[in-house]
């Protein structure tokens, strides 16, 4: 039996997630990911290492970022919701404090020039 699209939402999830993890990008419990899955968003909870995140232990929150199911989600899950809220077209969010983002807003506060830009 194939998995309904919100366990496949889960899983893809929860596969990111700890990729991000095992690639260095976040450390610790440190940043969190979200999806759309139908009308609701599935995110990271709260005080949870994305190197351990489980399909089944996911937050679920509204549109308006108000958890509906599911572990407390990421205090950052106003965030994600109103990404979503703002882009349509996005489906996900990715939100970490990797060394290597840190070090280039670093670099953007001393040197304007460099900016990134969409």
């Amino acid at each position: 039996m194939s998995p309904t699209g919100e366990q496949r939402s889960r899983e893809e999830l929860a596969n990111a997630a700890r990729s991000l993890f095992s690639r260095g990008l976040t450390h610790g419990s440190t940043g969190n990911v979200s999806v759309r899955s139908g009308e609701q968003i599935l995110v990271t909870p709260t005080g949870v290492s994305l190197g351990r995140v489980e399909p089944d232990a996911l937050s679920v929150i509204d549109a308006a970022g108000r958890h509906i199911d599911g572990p407390a989600p990421t205090k950052e899950a106003f965030l994600h919701a109103a990404v979503l809220r703002a882009r349509p077209d996005a489906n996900a969010v990715v939100h970490t404090h990797s060394t290597y983002s840190a070090a280039v807003s670093d670099l953007e506060a001393r040197y304007p020039a460099v900016a990134v830009t969409r």
